[in-house]
């Protein structure tokens, strides 16, 4: 009887490391479609912009070609990120520090997501200091940051009709909406 027990113990303790591997693997994905489907939106809606001959002259051509370019750089950023998964698993996650000018990289990000904010009826305001604030960070990571609350906040917070992100001189980032906000029960795990 000790050994069925024993064996039926170890039988229950698998099958909860498994459902929670899958558990862990649903989310992944999840968090990866997400990820990858935020400069593919943008992607899209320059090139339709582009093919549907809407965009007036070539300064809007410029702009929307250089959101497709840099949208795409970034996509290959995030796909080779992808492929690092396994490192991230073993702890092994290694971030690419380097001096950012944080007031570049917030705006850079912020207005190749501008025409995809005004596209749902938001207004983005970008409010950047003129100095320079340079940190030691990962500005891949720091930047996709910013992508992400912006698309958050395009998919969630729409009806609040703007958007505002800003860079501080002490290098506070701030991406802030004027929707419902997460709900009290979501906060914790957010």
């Amino acid at each position: 009887f000790i050994l069925f027990a024993a064996g039926a113990l170890m039988l229950v303790v698998d099958a909860r490391r498994a459902r929670r591997d899958s558990e862990r693997k649903t989310s992944f994905v999840s968090n990866v479609s997400h990820e990858l489907k935020t400069p593919l939106t943008s992607i899209r809606l320059c090139a339709e912009m582009l093919s549907e001959g809407r965009a007036k002259d070539d300064a809007a051509r410029a702009r929307y070609l250089d959101v497709i370019t840099k949208e795409s750089g970034r996509l290959t950023r995030l796909v080779d990120n992808v492929l690092d998964f396994g490192r991230l698993e073993r702890n092994r996650r290694k971030y690419d520090l380097s001096d950012v000018d944080l007031c570049g990289l917030v705006r850079g990000a912020a207005e190749s997501q501008r025409s995809r904010v005004e596209a749902v009826g938001m207004a983005l305001s970008v409010t950047i200091t003129e100095v320079p604030v340079v940190r030691r960070v990962d500005g891949d990571a720091v930047s996709q940051i910013v992508l992400n609350l912006i698309d958050n906040a395009v998919k969630y917070a729409a009806d609040g009709k703007a958007l505002d992100v800003a860079v501080e001189a002490d290098g506070t980032v701030i991406v802030a909406d004027r929707g419902p906000g997460v709900p009290k029960r979501d906060r914790e795990r957010v």
